[in-house]
């Protein structure tokens, strides 16, 4: 299988209804998985357990791994992009990688098994997409010979770690790419839970447009999913009727950049690339085409026997992707000045005198908070509302 045979953009069968609603009851297939007919989507043969080639020095000719998707492998998204990290990895290691992965996996007693079955399967190393936490770490803790990397994961022991995405930057330059292209700096943002991601979206959108505008804000509105257009259709509506200027959002699918285009505003999107639902209203999106990357390092250490995990969350460089066509030049190019500072340092998202939303001081002046720091955020600034 290579990387060109990902399914093309598509809304999965579950449109209809909320997609945590979807993987909660994803569980009961967990039986036909491991009985007759097989839930897991193979891109190799699993006849082979050990995956041990018997190089002799602590590596391995071939190994298996297994990724463990929340959503659909064709979800317009965070498992689609998950997904061609996946594929990625298989292109660059070719026969040296034994790659499957199982689709639309909820949180529940289920799960605990299918990571158990997985690694009696003898998987060298599984990756799973979202944070299963002591669904997952009680069966890393029984399989010391087994890996487990955990996307959002926050469990770090010799053979468990978490990873995900310092994506506080990248907020901040869609902010001020917003703040540069709108009046009044007014941004909604479509959320699904109060987690460190949405304050990291929050923050860094509201921080990076007052750096152009200092009377910029951010509303939000949490929908309770990633998946469901309805939920995000009336988000949007509500959004848009209070006169939103610019409007991003974490969903799988684009049914509120749809809602932005109609309505002559400004939209971005968090997981892909969105330019053809919003083509003239188009703004960029976050790029998650280090997935690859990462996945390949992982397995290739595997190969060669140096596989080790860290104590804290490895936090992955994520750039804006391609601007959309109708964003003028000099707003391009301040935004690229920016980013450039962000990375050398000269500027940081977070940075004292800050305040949260409910009045207490953050952060002193002088004082900064970092890519670790920011993953386990747990407040909106002052200017951001609804979160």
């Amino acid at each position: 299988m290579s990387t060109n045979e990902l399914p093309p953009l598509q809304l999965p069968p579950s449109a209809g209804v909320s997609r945590r609603t979807v993987l909660k009851a994803s569980g009961f297939g967990l039986a036909a998985l491991f009985g007759g007919a097989s839930l897991l989507a193979a891109c190799g043969d699993d006849d082979d357990a050990s995956g041990d080639g018997g190089s002799g020095d602590g590596g391995k000719d071939t190994i298996k791994a297994h990724w463990v998707y929340i959503g659909p492998e064709n979800d317009n998204g965070w498992t689609q992009e998950h997904h061609r990290g996946m594929l990625a990895a298989q292109a660059a290691l070719g026969s040296k990688l034994e790659a499957s992965f199982t689709p639309n996996i909820g949180f529940d007693a289920s799960t605990t098994q299918l990571f158990e079955n997985l690694a009696a399967d003898g998987n060298d190393i599984i990756f799973a997409n979202t944070e299963y936490a002591d669904l997952l770490s009680q069966v890393a803790e029984a399989h010391p010979e087994t890996k487990f990397v955990e996307c959002n994961g926050h469990v770090y022991t010799e053979n468990e770690f978490g990873f995900y995405l310092a994506h506080e930057s990248t907020a901040y330059l869609m902010g001020m790419a917003a703040a540069l292209l709108t009046p009044n700096g007014k941004i909604g943002y479509i959320g699904a839970f109060p987690s460190a991601t949405a304050y990291n979206d929050v923050n860094g959108l509201l921080l990076g447009a007052r750096s152009v505008n200092p009377d910029a804000t951010v509303q939000t509105v949490l929908v309770n999913t990633f998946f469901d257009p309805q939920a995000a259709a009336g988000a949007a509506d509500a959004l848009l009727n209070d006169g939103v200027e610019f409007l991003f959002g974490v969903m799988d699918e684009p049914t509120y950049l749809q809602k932005a285009e109609d309505a002559g505003v400004w939209t971005g999107y968090w997981n892909l690339d969105g330019r053809t639902s919003a083509p003239t209203k188009y703004v960029n999106n976050y790029d998650l085409s280090q997935f690859g990357t990462f996945y390949t390092s992982q397995c290739q250490a595997v190969l060669d026997g140096t596989w080790a995990a860290p104590s804290e969350a490895v936090l992955l460089d994520t750039p804006l992707a391609a601007w959309g066509a109708e964003v003028p030049a000099d707003v391009q190019t301040q935004v690229e000045a920016a980013a450039a500072k962000l990375k050398s340092g000269e500027l940081q998202v977070y940075a004292g005198p800050l305040v949260d939303n409910k009045g207490t001081e953050r952060l002193a002046a002088g004082q900064t908070l970092d890519s670790q720091g920011a993953y386990a955020i747990d407040y909106a600034v002052e200017g951001v509302t609804g979160v």
